[in-house]
């Protein structure tokens, strides 16, 4: 058993960049000065409002760390940011027998409640090639990143550590045009130094539909002309698995791909997820009449060509990684042909990739770890940063 200390306060949206930035400080301050201190945990419940879970060895250790307040720099620097207390708690903890949970954490990379990510650690003590996962949902706020867990808890049972990736998306504030390019670049540079059980030499990018788009694109960050959103990668890829993936933006501002969102009865995709937010759904119907993609890029190919330029993979330059490319045949939501010519157009620059076409699968056929099809690409995966996958 140990103490608990529940204080939730709020933070002005003006404030919260600060408060993040001061967290690391204060809670090194308390390792180094507060007895008895163990663990603190910090939990968003909503724009303003956050739970800080502190974690005590006794009742003595509290009262001593309350009696010293902001006794040092950095923990007057996170109070600072602190707009009101909204209320404390104190409790003791009793722990449940062990369940072997794997351990995941959820980290920000940046102020906005979408600007976050879970890492996902297998057992043992690493360095662990690393899988960055980007989920898709036609690049909207109506689906999230729970959508592909799936996938990342098999990946992690396989001795991965997973890097779930949200970022800001159409629907809410700053997604879109350049908001979502500028985290997703954000949040797999993150990596560098987020754990030091991750190998950053075997980092593989794996993104599925409007993932798909931003993985193949973040893979190729490093062509970007310097004013492009993302380009100076900190993070340099060593493989890039692309699933279903919406590479040819110009086709689908032409085809005005996503134009299905604005009839909110119209049938989904079989096995498509649940909206996790259905609430942004009438907003983003209202607006998607002309396609999904200006509202992406901020505008049609002919209005903003340079946009089209530096995030359509089928216009960059060659991925200088090994590229795994998968696409069904019976794929309803993006067309394989997507898929099939952008491999066909690394491999005419000197690139390697392989297309691997799924007969008769639906769009997410490709996600599902008891599909036929994931074998194959978990079996590339280990040919490409780990080896041969053990039996």
């Amino acid at each position: 058993m140990s103490v608990i200390e529940l204080t939730t306060f709020t933070v002005t949206p003006e404030n919260t960049e600060a408060m993040l930035a001061a967290r690391p400080g204060m809670v090194a301050a308390f390792r180094r000065d507060r007895r008895g201190f163990l663990a603190a945990r910090l939990v968003r419940l909503d724009e303003q409002t956050w739970l800080d879970f502190v974690e005590w060895t006794d009742d003595a250790a509290w009262d001593e760390s309350k009696a010293k307040g902001a006794n040092l720099p950095e923990i007057g620097a996170f109070f600072a940011t602190i707009a009101s207390l909204v209320g404390a708690e104190r409790g003791v903890r009793y722990d449940d027998a062990e369940d072997g949970a794997r351990r995941v954490r959820t980290v920000a990379y940046g102020p906005e409640p979408s600007q976050v990510g879970e890492l996902y650690l297998p057992g043992g003590d690493g360095p662990f090639p690393v899988v960055a996962v980007i989920h898709g949902g036609y690049w909207t706020a109506m689906w999230d990143r729970r959508q592909i867990t799936d996938v990342a808890d098999d990946l992690v049972a396989r001795g991965y550590a997973v890097w779930n990736v949200e970022y800001r998306r159409i629907g809410e504030p700053g997604g879109g045009w350049p908001g979502t390019f500028l985290d997703v670049a954000a949040a797999i540079d993150a990596l560098d130094g987020l754990d030091p059980a991750l190998d950053l030499r075997r980092v593989v990018l794996l993104g599925h539909s409007a993932g798909g788009h931003l993985a193949t694109w973040a893979a190729h960050r490093d062509a970007l002309p310097p004013e492009a959103p993302g380009a100076r990668p900190k993070v340099t890829p060593a493989g890039l698995v692309e699933l279903a993936g919406a590479l040819d933006l110009r086709a689908a501002d032409t085809e005005g791909f996503g134009k299905v969102l604005a009839d909110l009865d119209a049938e989904p995709p079989k096995d498509a997820p649940e909206p996790a937010r259905p609430e942004a759904w009438p907003a983003v119907a209202a607006a998607v009449g002309d396609g999904i993609l200006p509202l992406l890029l901020g505008g049609h190919a002919a209005d903003v060509p340079e946009h089209y330029a530096w995030t359509s993979p089928s216009e960059l330059a060659g991925a200088g990684v090994p590229v795994l490319a998968v696409h069904g045949t019976a794929d309803e939501a993006v067309p394989a042909e997507w898929s099939r010519r952008y491999v066909e157009k690394v491999v005419a620059e000197g690139g390697i990739a392989r297309y691997v076409e799924v007969e008769g699968g639906t769009h997410f056929d490709v996600v599902r770890p008891g599909h036929p099809v994931w074998a194959e690409i978990t079996g590339w995966l280990h040919e490409t940063i780990k080896g041969p996958e053990q039996a």
